[in-house]
């Protein structure tokens, strides 16, 4: 399988909704970094974490196996101190090349709005 993807990657955009709506915990507001390794090697993740005022939180690592899919709700990465309602930025290093998908779920209001977009590619 031809490799696809990068190693570094930017979610630019992160910000967290501080409440949701209803019952559902599939509907709790969040956000998620969306990866593909397709190689035959897991890939190791290394996220770290820009804030306005404060210093980044770094070395914050995950493991994807090899040709498979991880969708990880930023908020629950291992070592992380997100604080819901605060603006944030993602840098995403990775040994292998991946693929990194960024969405955000907004269940603040019964109208719930789902964003994704691609991440900036770096390398």
């Amino acid at each position: 399988m031809t490799a696809v993807g990068r190693r570094s990657w930017v979610i630019a955009d992160g910000w967290i909704p501080p409440r949701s709506t209803g019952d559902d915990l599939a509907l709790v507001s969040h956000e998620a970094a969306c990866m593909l390794n397709a190689n035959e090697t897991p890939a190791h993740v290394i996220f770290t974490i820009f804030f306005a005022e404060r210093d980044p939180e770094g070395s914050l690592s995950i493991t994807i196996p090899a040709r498979r899919i991880l969708h990880q709700n930023l908020e629950k990465l291992p070592g992380a101190a997100i604080a819901k309602g605060t603006d944030y930025c993602v840098l995403i290093e990775s040994d292998q090349p991946i693929v990194v998908q960024h969405t955000r779920l907004d269940s603040r209001q019964a109208a719930n709005a789902l964003m994704t977009t691609i991440a900036f590619p770096c390398d």
